[in-house]
């Protein structure tokens, strides 16, 4: 039986996490709403740790939101593998908080790299609250150099765009929030894909989270091909943008 270590080493916040039958594709291969997920839960784990939880965060009316992500993968692990997150706060550009991720896999190598952007609001009235104003704790400012470029605004090309089809949100697409759980907009992505794509591997991964998509409202799912190692998703409540991503192939 695995002993699964969770410790702070100085601002890095690591944890160690076993790669489950169920987080895999039909590959064995870590799904990547499964990392996605890892990486959220595991930025509420540190605040938890410093003494901040989420609890505490939604009764300061003070909670932080995924706004994007960035993912850059040199390998995939697979089935039964441990593998280390590290994360750690990086400070404050134009209104976000960022947060870096190092994922070691078995053979203590660098397999995942994250870059994420949060943004503090208030949980009743949904009103962005600058991060200079969070008042519960101080935010981290990391000088640790990774090689993954914050996820930027991402740019498609409307006239381009191909209708896929539509995605009701179903009430286990829901988490404790209410609404379509941040991990699981990679399942949507990926399910839309062309077949041939589906299994093909990608380097990088970018997503910009726009607007919340709660029980029963349906996603209409467009996407387009760029060149030939770029494929985008984009998703729309109506008219309304409600996610982009876009996936860099090999």
């Amino acid at each position: 039986m695995n002993i699964l270590r969770t410790w702070h080493d100085n601002e890095v916040y690591k944890k160690e996490i076993e790669i489950n039958f169920r987080d895999c594709d039909s590959n064995k291969k870590v799904k990547l709403s499964a990392i996605m997920g890892f990486a959220s839960d595991i930025a509420g784990k540190d605040y938890t740790a410093r003494g901040f939880s989420h609890d505490k965060m939604v009764e300061a009316k003070q909670v932080f939101i995924l706004a994007r992500y960035h993912f850059r993968f040199y390998r995939i692990p697979i089935v039964d593998e441990i593998i280390t997150f590290k994360t750690w706060e990086k400070g404050i550009k134009d209104g976000y908080v960022l947060r870096d991720y190092e994922v070691i896999d078995s053979n203590n190598e660098a397999c995942i790299l994250v870059s994420s952007t949060w943004l503090i609001i208030n949980p009743v009235t949904r009103k962005i609250i600058r991060p200079r104003n969070f008042t519960l704790t101080d935010i981290g400012a990391s000088e640790r150099i990774l090689d993954c470029e914050p996820c930027v605004r991402i740019h498609f090309n409307e006239e381009k765009l191909i209708a896929l089809g539509e995605r009701i949100i179903l009430y286990t697409d829901l988490d404790a929030n209410g609404h379509l759980n941040n991990a699981n907009y990679a399942n949507i992505a990926i399910d839309f894909l062309p077949n041939n794509m589906k299994d093909k591997i990608y380097t990088d991964f970018y997503i910009n989270y726009i607007k919340e998509a709660k029980l029963d409202v349906v996603i209409r799912i467009f996407g387009y091909r760029e060149e030939c190692n770029e494929y985008y998703i984009i998703g729309k409540i109506e008219n309304n943008l409600c996610f982009t991503c876009k996936f860099v192939y090999k």
